[in-house]
């Protein structure tokens, strides 16, 4: 079969539930979907996904058995900042039980060719390039940052009512609204052939702002700052850095040094959701 039909999900946190939530809205839904987890007594979904336990993800053989079992076409990891080198041993366990396609967690900036200065982004890239390296096709897709989450994290807003900006602000920044993400995933995952998907990078933007724009925008006043205030200050002082650079844009490029074009330009994978009405920053979030 050229198409994907049976899906597992690892790390069914934030934006793991939209991309399920994706699945099962499409309408022909895949025949298989299951969430690999290590609680799955704390997980809550609908009776058509499975939620399987797994004890140890270093365990190659025993995950590759359960990706066996429910004869897995696509492994989708949604897994979070403090799991990402966990990626390599889940890849070799979907090679094993052959597995035709690996999406590894990135969901937000690019990541290829990222620069040791940005060691998440270094990382992230370090992983698809391994999955590639033993013979398992990825796909990666670059989402820019959350549409319902990141206005408020990455500026600082909440605690004190600023738009806390390292820099001048003003490089243009790409943002998807979740929902679109887990629907886009979902789609193009179970639409397109095999050969579309292997080793492709999909550019997503639902909306294109500075922080400058998002000051404007909402009437905040900006504060130039050297660090982002509030919880985990260093890793937002780092993607405020990126963000300045140009690199927060899904078109951007670390080994141009600028801006894509064509299909590698922001948004340039959206016309693959043909007649999808992509929503804005500001159809959603009405107030920082």
């Amino acid at each position: 079969m050229s198409r994907l039909t049976s899906f597992a999900i690892i790390g069914s946190g934030y934006i793991g539930s939209f991309i399920i939530s994706g699945f099962l809205a499409q309408a022909s839904p895949p025949s298989t979907l299951i969430v690999l987890s290590r609680n799955p007594e704390s997980k809550n979904f609908p009776p058509e996904v499975k939620v399987v336990k797994v004890d140890d993800y270093d365990n190659v053989d025993a995950v590759a058995r359960i990706l066996s079992a429910y004869k897995i076409d696509a492994v989708v990891s949604t897994v979070g900042y403090g799991a990402i080198s966990l990626q390599r041993q889940m890849a070799n366990a979907a090679k094993k039980a052959e597995v035709r396609l690996f999406v590894p967690s990135e969901f937000g900036s690019p990541t290829d060719g990222a620069p040791s200065i940005y060691p998440p982004f270094q990382e992230r890239d370090e992983i698809a390039e391994y999955i590639k390296s033993i013979g398992l096709p990825c796909a990666r897709f670059y989402t820019g940052g959350f549409i319902r989450t990141a206005l408020f994290s990455v500026t600082g807003v909440l605690v004190n009512g600023k738009i806390n900006i390292i820099g001048k602000g003003q490089s243009p920044v790409s943002y998807t609204l979740e929902e679109d993400i887990g629907g886009f995933v979902a789609y193009v995952l179970t639409s397109l052939s095999i050969s579309s998907l292997s080793n492709k990078i999909f550019r997503l933007e639902g909306d294109r702002a500075s922080l400058q724009d998002i000051a404007n925008w909402y009437g905040k006043e900006v504060a130039y700052v050297e660090a982002i205030p509030g919880a985990h200050s260093e890793i937002l002082a780092m993607l405020s850095r990126v963000f300045e650079s140009g690199a927060g844009s899904t078109g951007w490029s670390f080994k141009l040094g600028r801006e894509g074009e064509g299909a590698d330009a922001a948004g340039s994978a959206n016309r693959l959701w043909e007649g999808h009405q992509w929503k804005r920053i500001r159809d959603v979030i009405t107030k920082l």
